[in-house]
């Protein structure tokens, strides 16, 4: 058969429309000369070419003619860099008002990812409105259903989302070589057709496990999911882009798999970016990607990272612990206490082997330049505060020095105490008139035998300026060189260790029962004041024996005052013998039990009167028997 011979058989020679599809061109053909089916048309015609000739086409007829035709026809031949795998070849999609308006098969309808039309901003459609059936492009009356109901029947649809339709603009336009549209990147159709293929798979819930095989791409519904997943993450970019590496990056991380590897951490998308989508056009995608690293990701990019860029690698602001001592100017384990302090905020990951892996901000080396500058070791803030250590350390315990570093927060070999917060230690003097003899906190540690506790109690009395110190006021003094006033500090040590309940000295119990000191001794000699011998010298008086003693006793002197007389005419009146005094036993004051003075006090009537002048406390002793 020559190829002029079929051109005589042709009684209609359709034209093709500007992009229609090739199949549906020839489904035209097929169905206006009375061929049922395209392989009816194919025997006539053994090739597409020999068609064409038949049908008088020109070269230009056959260039606005967009996607392959039947495999039957031999291979198709593309020159804009598409393949056949590109198209569907069995699943028919439409747009019920194209089809209104003239109907012919768009070119573009026959992309795989197509789903949308852009002239009308409808959702394409694969099924009958009617009878639900799938539509297939083996018939040559494409534009009817097989029950009869027109294709162009058009029913109410879901809107299509913005993001999708100018998606689907921006592919169409790349059909053509148009310029990009704004807000999308510069691709070919091919490059549009991978870029929707493979990113469309990836959702903030699921990664695809092999993005390089995607299921029923000829059908509709997977389209729509491929463009409107690619629509989100392209709209309002790079927004939507960096939420799903925020979602990927937390499921991994909320699973229990921490990983230490940008590669582990985000899967099969990092493969998609550095492999699958390797091309300079998506190059756009990979700045995104290693930006958000520079802000999001709490590791290190080092030189192992040959796909970054090297301005990704150099511009990073995470810093393993060496390199930020180094930059910073300080030892390592300066850096790596500073860490674990929580000074300085440091991420740290624990690898499978048991090996931790830490790194800190570039930002925060200037911080630990300036903290390791500022601080002293707990030797050189004892010398500067003229203490022992042991001393220093008790300031550490109680809070009034709080290291930045310290064995006791990260098991550190060295201490770092703000220098600040020794020089909080250094005193200034008062101004007064009189010098009062004094003595130093050096000297008090050293002879005074301070108890537990009485040393942090003696520096929150200065800080609290309970005492203050003596001297120039314009020249601050270490805390152990500060001079005090003697007297006062000895009765601030009486007065607290008073308050703590310990015993005090029989000179001590003197001054607070008013006496004199060789009254109170005669009355410890006769076993009236109760004393003991504890860890301290000399007799001690406990201070329920001397609670006791001022509830059991009273002087002459006391109670003749209470009464308002003469203690000599007091004492021959009253029939009660006084349990000591110096006509009984040679002591050089009377004492009388309250018990025995209440009880004359009940029997002799004139005794009232004196009762009601005796004072409350004196009262309150014998109410009570």
């Amino acid at each position: 058969m020559t190829s002029e011979t079929p051109c005589l058989t042709l009684p209609v020679r359709p034209h093709p429309f500007e992009g229609e599809a090739t199949v549906g061109f020839l489904m035209r053909v097929a169905r206006n000369n009375g061929y049922d089916t395209l392989r009816q048309l194919g025997k006539t015609f053994g090739n597409f070419d020999g068609l064409c000739q038949a049908l008088g086409l020109t070269t230009e007829e056959r260039q606005i003619q967009f996607g392959p035709y039947p495999s039957f026809w031999g291979p198709s031949v593309f020159s804009n860099g598409l393949m056949t795998a590109d198209f569907n070849h069995s699943q028919l999609r439409w747009c019920p008002l194209c089809f209104q308006e003239s109907a012919h098969l768009r070119g573009p309808w026959l992309l795989k990812i197509s789903c949308v039309c852009n002239r009308h901003g409808n959702w394409l459609q694969e099924r009958c409105p009617d009878c639900g059936s799938v539509q297939y492009l083996e018939k040559v009356n494409f534009d009817q259903c097989g029950c009869g109901t027109s294709l162009a029947e058009a029913r109410a649809a879901s809107p299509v989302a913005d993001s999708v339709f100018r998606l689907s603009q921006a592919v169409e336009a790349s059909i053509d070589g148009n310029p990009a549209l704004p807000g999308f990147p510069s691709l070919s159709l091919p490059e549009w057709l991978k870029l929707i293929s493979y990113l469309g798979q990836f959702t903030e819930t699921c990664q695809p496990l092999k993005p390089g095989k995607i299921a029923n791409m000829h059908q509709l519904d997977t389209a729509s999911a491929l463009m409107s997943q690619t629509g989100y993450l392209l709209d309002s970019w790079p927004k939507n882009f960096h939420a799903l590496l925020v979602a990927i990056q937390c499921q991994t991380e909320s699973g229990g798999k921490t990983k230490t590897r940008i590669r582990d951490t985000f899967g099969t998308l990092y493969h998609v970016l550095y492999t699958d989508l390797s091309a300079p056009c998506f190059q756009f995608l990979r700045d995104e990607f290693e930006h958000y690293l520079h802000e999001r990701w709490s590791g290190v990019v080092n030189k192992r990272h040959r796909s970054f860029k090297p301005e990704t690698l150099a511009r990073h602001p995470r810093v393993t612990l060496k390199q930020a001592a180094k930059k910073a100017g300080v030892a390592p384990s300066t850096v790596r206490h500073f860490v674990r302090a929580e000074v300085i905020a440091g991420n740290q990951i624990e690898l499978p082997s048991g090996r931790k892996l830490r790194s800190v901000d570039e930002q925060s080396l200037k911080q630990i330049a300036v903290l390791a500058k500022g601080c002293v070791t707990l030797g050189e803030a004892a010398k500067q505060l003229a203490l022992p250590k042991g001393r220093v350390r008790e300031l550490i315990s109680e809070g009034i020095l709080k290291p930045l570093v310290s064995r006791q927060l990260c098991n550190a070999a060295t201490w770092s105490i703000p220098m600040q917060q020794v020089q909080g230690l250094f005193f200034a003097g008062t101004e007064a008139s009189y010098l009062p003899p004094t003595i130093s906190v050096g000297h008090i540690l050293k002879h005074w035998h301070l108890r537990d506790g009485e040393f942090i109690n003696l520096i929150r009395a200065i800080l609290e300026c309970q005492i203050q110190p003596v001297g120039n006021p314009t020249e601050p003094v270490p805390l152990g060189n500060i001079q005090l006033d003697e007297q006062q500090t000895q009765q601030w040590r009486v007065e607290i260790r008073y308050a703590s309940g310990a015993s005090i000295s029989v000179d001590e119990a003197a001054h607070r029962l008013g006496l004199k000191q060789q009254v109170a001794y005669d009355l410890v000699k006769q076993g009236l004041l109760a004393t003991t011998n504890d860890d301290l010298p000399g007799r001690r008086v406990p201070q329920a024996s001397l609670e006791d003693f001022k509830a059991t006793y009273v002087s002459l002197a006391e109670y003749a005052g209470s009464l308002k007389r003469a203690p000599r005419w007091l004492l021959q009146t009253l029939s009660v013998r006084p349990v000591t005094g110096p006509t009984i036993d040679g002591s050089r004051q009377y004492f009388f039990r309250r018990s025995d003075l209440h009880s004359e006090l009940s029997s002799n009537g004139a005794g009232l009167i004196a009762s009601s002048s005796l004072t409350e406390s004196e009262q309150k002793p014998y109410d009570a028997m």
